[in-house]
């Protein structure tokens, strides 16, 4: 089952069963959709019911949560640098784990979820620049979107920003807990510095300030200015200092947490 909430005349932040969040973003002649979640129930038929327009979906990386859906669509546009990550979570072994993870959960997966196919994205071409980012920007008619390349959570991680409503969509490279230790992620502190250039960049640009953020793992928007102190209190010092934390992984995981806030960076110290 979809819910949905409408923070904005014509976007629509959709959350599937799963509990992951994508968004559709509609202009006076077509849409956008970002991202497609896990793929248990039919994306498309569900964005149908929201829109006539024809809709493009673009996926903000290459994990399963997020881009698993694309098995209802035509095609789908991805940034190239994630391809091996693409097929790594489309695999089998990766929805074996979808699975056990839906079950426990108490839902089921389709009877083809296995053997459904789901092309390789089509890459997205960059044509435009926003400060020093890699961008496209999207006429759907009465309402621009720039897509902008940000490696971060993966190597080819995008977001997006939508000017009239001066709204980011951080995908995963931000989330009020935002994980940081995959191999495919940047070092924290490159990431946090490529955030905070990404903020100034974008404003400058827009000649505004970025007011709310839609987040791939939030039901709801946030406020622009809790990316910024996130960002902001995730210090040297205080990444120096995060105690390490078992994920069950090689990895040498590290964790910041701000409880009262409900922030958490994961990332891997040795980067």
């Amino acid at each position: 089952m979809f819910t949905n909430c409408r923070p904005f005349p014509g976007i629509t932040h959709i959350t599937d069963a799963m509990g992951v969040s994508f968004t559709l973003i509609e202009g006076g002649d077509s849409a956008l959709l970002f991202d497609a979640g896990y793929g248990l129930e039919d994306v498309a038929a569900y964005v149908r019911t929201l829109t006539e327009k024809p809709v493009e979906l673009i996926l903000s990386h290459g994990h399963h949560d997020h881009m698993l859906g694309a098995r209802w669509f035509d095609h789908s546009l991805m940034d190239p640098a994630d391809r091996e990550e693409f097929a790594l979570r489309t695999a089998r072994l990766q929805r074996q784990k979808v699975q056990q993870q839906a079950e426990k959960t108490g839902l089921s997966v389709p009877e083809d979820f296995f053997t459904a196919v789901i092309p390789m994205p089509e890459p997205l071409r960059y044509i435009d620049r926003v400060g020093d980012f890699d961008a496209s920007v999207f006429d759907l008619g009465n309402r621009e979107v720039w897509v902008l390349r940000v490696p971060g959570h993966t190597a080819g991680s995008v977001v997006l920003y939508v000017p009239d409503v001066q709204l980011l969509l951080t995908g995963d490279d931000w989330n009020p807990c935002t994980w940081m230790w995959f191999p495919c992620s940047l070092p924290a502190r490159q990431w946090r510095d490529t955030m905070l250039k990404l903020i100034f960049q974008v404003e400058k640009e827009a000649d505004g300030e970025i007011i709310s953020v839609l987040c791939s793992h939030q039901a709801a928007p946030r406020q622009g200015k809790e990316l910024k102190a996130f960002l902001a209190y995730m210090t040297d010092e205080r990444l120096l200092a995060a105690p390490a934390v078992d994920m069950g992984a090689p990895i040498n995981t590290h964790q910041v947490t701000v409880p009262e806030k409900g922030w958490i960076l994961l990332f891997d110290a040795d980067k």
